[in-house]
């Protein structure tokens, strides 16, 4: 990223062409991805092919199978952005998964492995209860939005939530209030899509009485956008140049926006307006959780787990992820890391301690919602279970509902989608979108 540009707050509509579908599919791809579960070192090798690096958009091409994939009895995901490669296992036998029992698979019949993984022959798996019978509270389901392209962002509070709607794929063209109690929805601004737009308005993020966005135009600027939440119209924040991947983190910090390059480097620049300033000892970093800065970042190749090294940008503590050998970290919060070793995947602390394991044949390599709830992937030899939902700190699991596709050779299921904050999980089910808060768990 080189230092901040200024330029017009326009309003006109995105040039058609190759490059405007190019950015949009990348950009798609690698939302999918961020849903997806590891990719098996043996497939990346594969489809990588010999070059040692990749460029962005081949990743993000990566990621076009960014749907749990099982075939011939070995888990597949195709994922780019996440944490590192897991070795590919066959399909587990089948578990009995109780809704009331601890974090681990419970099973009969068999001895279970360290991670929970059953290790006996048998024949039958079943979901825990559905979420609706086991958390209530937590759940809220919108039929009909599908049709509306209605995309789930972010809670405003207990019961509105942010939204976007799109006029076209990917492009959003306007954000709301969306009642969860009513199911009414307040338009809070248009997005405006700037003549010579290439990456359409992402990474919308909501704090104090504003929401900030960025999209690329394809003369390399950035632009930070912003809006109020009771509404109105749109207005630039500020501009910097960046590479064709654009931005990873887009947060508000009382007056001010705190913002990251793929690339590396962490600004910020002023919501009233005005240029963007670099955070001391951020050149290399990225946003994790304002104030929290770390490397690597979240996106692209990277040695060691994601947010390994992180330092508080205001105060300049330092943490770096405790490893073992044996061990892989592949992704890191503020407080925990996710791992994992030849007997499975598990949950710790930074510094080593207050170890468990993950439960399921796969889930999200990177982090978890609050630090507590995982999403799981439960299979038998014959084919998808269930996705469900654990709270590896009450001992509760449900399953989703999430239904799997059948293709010829296995199926494919899609892992909901969640926000940058842990707390929203989403997905669909038929016409209808189901909106799980986490929180109230």
């Amino acid at each position: 990223m080189t230092g901040p540009t200024t330029g017009p707050n326009e309003h006109n509509r995105d040039e058609a062409g190759a490059t405007v579908l190019e950015e949009t599919l990348r950009r798609t791809l690698e939302r999918a991805a961020d849903r997806a579960p590891a990719l098996p070192a043996a497939v990346a090798a594969r489809l990588a092919g010999p070059s040692p690096r990749r460029a962005p958009r081949a990743q993000a091409l990566l990621a076009a199978a960014a749907v749990v994939v099982v075939a011939a009895g070995v888990s597949v995901a195709v994922t780019a952005g996440l944490g590192g490669p897991a070795e590919p296992r066959p399909a587990g036998p089948a578990a009995t998964v109780s809704a009331t029992a601890s974090a681990g698979v419970s099973t009969s019949g068999s001895t279970g492995g360290p991670t929970g993984e059953p290790t006996g022959e048998l024949t039958d798996l079943q979901a825990p209860p559905p979420i609706e019978e086991v958390w209530p509270q937590a759940v809220h389901k919108l039929p009909g939005t599908r049709r509306d392209r209605l995309r789930p962002i972010q809670f405003l509070d207990d019961r509105t939530l942010l939204v976007e709607t799109w006029s076209s794929f990917e492009k959003a063209n306007a954000l709301y209030a969306y009642d969860l109690g009513t199911r009414e929805r307040r338009e809070i601004t248009k997005v405006p899509t700037p003549k010579g737009t290439v990456a359409f308005a992402a990474d919308f993020r909501a704090g104090g009485d504003r929401v900030v966005w960025w999209n690329r135009l394809k003369d390399g600027t950035t632009q930070i956008w912003s809006a109020p939440l009771s509404g109105g119209e749109a207005a630039l924040v500020t501009t910097v140049r960046t590479d064709e991947s654009g931005l990873d983190g887009v947060q508000i910090a009382g007056d001010r926006v705190v913002f990251s390059a793929r690339s590396g480097g962490v600004h910020t620049a002023p919501l009233a307006g005005g240029p963007a300033t670099p955070v001391e000892g951020g050149a290399s970093m990225h946003v994790l959780n304002w104030p929290w800065i770390g490397e690597p970042g979240p996106y692209g190749e990277h040695v060691g787990p994601r947010f390994g090294r992180i330092r508080n940008a205001e105060t300049g503590e330092t943490r770096t992820a405790t490893t073992r050998p044996g061990d892989e970290l592949l992704g890191c919060s503020v407080t925990h890391c996710i791992g994992q070793r030849q007997d499975g995947m598990f949950l710790r602390l930074r510094d080593g301690s207050g170890e468990q394991p993950l439960p399921g044949s796969m889930g999200r390599t990177d982090r978890l919602p609050q630090d507590r709830f995982h999403v799981a992937m439960l299979k038998d030899r014959t084919g998808f279970v269930a996705f469900a939902l654990y709270d590896l700190a009450g001992g509760r699991s449900a399953d989703l509902g999430i239904k799997a596709e059948q293709r010829e050779n296995g199926f494919s299921a899609q892992p909901p989608g969640h926000d940058a904050e842990g707390r929203l999980l989403y997905y669909d089910v038929g016409d209808t979108l189901y909106v799980i808060d986490v929180t109230k768990i």
